[in-house]
């Protein structure tokens, strides 16, 4: 009897310990995948995880955070094409399909987060290239609204004209950082940041008419962004602009800090005419005038002397306005505008306005 007793306790202990150990092996699994989890393989952060992008176009997905290397595995080579440029990935769509792209980082040469992008691509569509109709902002003629409708390209005659360093076709290089404002921009144009991307220009450019100046801004992988002028970059280098950090962060990410640019003058996109804003105090004694809304930057502004019968060309200030030291008499007045590329306005019947609400013109300068 003890003998079969001790058979059956040998079988119960022998028992436990199987089903310990497989207890054990299993929950060895299961906290052994945990283990692999926890330690290694983060989820890389990307701007995007889906994408659509039209055969033959391209399309950028920023990587968030700092790696020493990106690497990328694309699934069907034959749909979808993806490079790294520096904190982008440039996705281009070969043929209609869908693709899927593995994306690996790494830091001190050790795998340190991945991610996927799925991508569809879309095929060519042959109304994109008609024109006017897919314009954005609605048709190809002038819609009337401030931020611009329609063609707002410099025509033949303005591109054509030789305004030095300025002219519509030179490019300018320098470096972009960003900044958060804080004060009052020195153009005096605040009102507009609420509708426009805005940016500080060097002061050499600055001081040479391009307060309220329109300008295409183009980063070293090709990312566009279009800023008003309305602040001045005292430190800043010939050719150095700093953008609001909005803009900024719209084509690199915010880490990046400083970057390689270049840049051109375009027209402002609107089909409202000029403006005038004069200083509160103004008087016909003295007086100090902003133009505002032109297409492109002021080159001067004169007034029409009675008396003399000849205009007379009012002096400029950092500050974006135009200063009559000694008052221009008895409005309301006539005034010359001229800009960079040869266009003329000229506007009758403005009368002083010390409320700080700008006063209409009644055209505005030809593409």
């Amino acid at each position: 009897m003890k003998k079969v007793k001790g058979l059956i306790a040998c079988a119960l202990v022998g028992t436990l310990v199987i089903t310990s150990s497989f207890a054990y092996a299993n929950n060895d699994k299961i906290d052994s995948s945990k283990t692999i989890l926890s330690k290694g393989i983060k989820k890389v952060k990307l701007s995007k995880k889906t994408v659509k992008v039209t055969a033959g176009k391209k399309v950028k997905v920023k990587v968030k955070g700092k790696y020493g290397k990106i690497k990328l595995k694309v699934a069907k080579k034959k749909i979808v094409k993806a490079v790294v440029k520096g904190k982008k990935i440039i996705i281009t769509g070969k043929k209609k399909g869908k693709s899927s792209i593995a994306v690996k980082a790494y830091k001190n040469g050790k795998l340190y987060a991945k991610g996927k992008i799925k991508v569809t691509v879309k095929a060519k569509s042959t109304s994109q290239t008609s024109g006017g109709s897919n314009n954005s902002n609605g048709g190809s003629s002038n819609s009337g609204s401030s931020n611009g409708g329609g063609s707002t390209k410099p025509s033949s005659n303005t591109s054509s004209v030789d305004a030095g360093e300025y002219s519509i076709n030179k490019v300018h290089e320098g470096y972009a950082t960003y900044y958060d404002r804080v004060s009052t921009g020195a153009a005096n144009l605040d009102d507009y940041e609420g509708e426009y991307y805005t940016a500080a220009m060097n002061n050499y450019d600055y001081m040479n008419g391009l307060a309220g100046a329109y300008v295409e801004v183009t980063d070293k992988d090709g990312d566009k962004i279009k800023v008003l002028i309305t602040d001045r970059l005292p430190e800043g280098a010939k050719g150095d602009i700093d953008l609001s950090r909005k803009a900024f962060k719209k084509i690199e990410p915010e880490v990046t800090g400083k970057m390689k640019i270049t840049w051109k003058i375009i027209a402002f996109p609107t089909s409202d005419p000029i403006s005038f804003r004069w200083k509160p105090t103004s008087t016909q004694y003295w007086a100090e005038i902003q133009v505002r809304n032109g297409r492109y930057p002021i080159k001067s502004l004169e007034y029409y002397d009675k008396s003399k019968g000849k205009y007379v060309e009012l002096e400029r200030q950092e500050y974006n306005y135009f200063t009559a030291p000694s008052g221009m008499g008895n409005g309301p007045y006539k005034f010359r505008v001229k800009d960079f590329y040869g266009h003329t306005i000229i506007e009758n019947n403005i009368s002083i306005r010390t409320d700080d609400v700008p006063v209409k013109g009644s055209k505005n300068f030809d593409y």
